[in-house]
């Protein structure tokens, strides 16, 4: 499928996003074969309808990552579902303003009485052969979760994962660049602020980490979203901040996105090859070693307390 151009935020709005909505829908494209002058009555085009809902998470300081993932779903079909959660970046910790943005997003949906939603990021990218046949696939995997599942990954980077189907697995994974969340999730979220979560350190302390920690974790296989791999400014807050611990020369590195996105889909078929393994592990009662929350789980944690929480860990 071709790559559609990128698409200009509604408006006009200045480069600041100081007067964009916190939610709005995908900018239109009358180039576009979904949604504008040139989209085809009947075509077999993509089918988003097997989620209530999606989201997808953009600064509004950042109009042009944004274009960039109107461009995606345009191409994909996802443009006439799809809602903008345009937040100002967090003034001093980047990684709780992630945290909130998908906080945000869950009550949005919460509040619209959406069941089964698409959470985006605006570094999303789908693989160049998503269309009617492999949503349909995706489709049947989602219907085809127990009862108790939690989080459906379309893109995630698994730690530990099993096939229980032949294209889903079981799994711990990181990342929060495209799932489907469940109504399980979207109360997860809604009860907890940042710093309240357990978490899986392998995968850092945000969002990403304690969704590798929750129970009921699925991921389709082989997955249909990765990352573009641009430097993103949630990593810093615009100082020179010190190396204070080992593990920060990578997650502080300017090119960790890049390596990551680049090898997410290695890193799939590997931790794939190594299923029998992961699960023998899990049956002897070996999982990933889980931190536990830094915060009681409350529903109002103050902001500042969190941001100190962060600082000193």
């Amino acid at each position: 499928m071709r790559r559609a151009r990128p698409v200009s935020p509604p408006g006009g709005h200045e480069a600041d996003g100081r007067d964009l909505p916190l939610f709005h829908p995908c900018p239109p494209d009358p180039a576009c074969p979904h949604c504008g002058t040139a989209a085809t009555p009947g075509a077999d085009r993509p089918d988003w309808s097997f989620v209530d809902g999606a989201y997808c998470i953009s600064l509004r300081s950042r109009p042009d990552r944004a274009a960039s993932a109107a461009a995606e779903f345009h191409r994909v079909g996802l443009c006439w579902k799809v809602v903008f959660y345009r937040p100002a970046k967090h003034p001093t910790r980047p990684k709780i303003g992630i945290w909130e943005a998908h906080r945000r997003v869950a009550l949005e949906a919460l509040a619209a009485g959406q069941k089964t939603v698409l959470v985006l990021e605006d570094d999303v990218r789908f693989a160049s052969w998503i269309g009617p046949r492999s949503l349909r696939a995706a489709r049947r995997a989602l219907e085809g979760l127990p009862p108790d599942w939690t989080i459906f990954f379309l893109g995630h980077w698994p730690l530990r994962a099993w096939f229980v189907r032949r294209n889903v697995l079981r799994s711990a994974s990181g990342g929060a660049h495209a799932y489907v969340a469940s109504p399980r999730l979207l109360a997860w979220l809604r009860d907890h602020p940042f710093g309240t979560a357990p978490f899986v350190r392998l995968a850092g302390t945000g969002i990403d980490a304690a969704y590798a920690a929750l129970p009921g974790a699925y991921a389709l296989f082989p997955m249909l979203a990765t990352q573009s791999g641009i430097v993103s400014d949630h990593l810093a807050d615009g100082t020179k901040r010190k190396l204070k611990k080992p593990e920060h020369l990578f997650s502080r590195w300017r090119h960790r996105e890049r390596l990551l996105s680049g090898l997410a889909r290695p890193n799939e078929l590997a931790v794939a090859a190594l299923s029998p393994l992961c699960y023998a592990l899990d049956r002897l009662g070996l999982p990933l070693r889980v931190r536990p929350p830094r915060l009681p789980v409350t529903k109002d944690v103050p902001a500042g307390v969190a941001a100190a929480v962060q600082e000193s860990g």
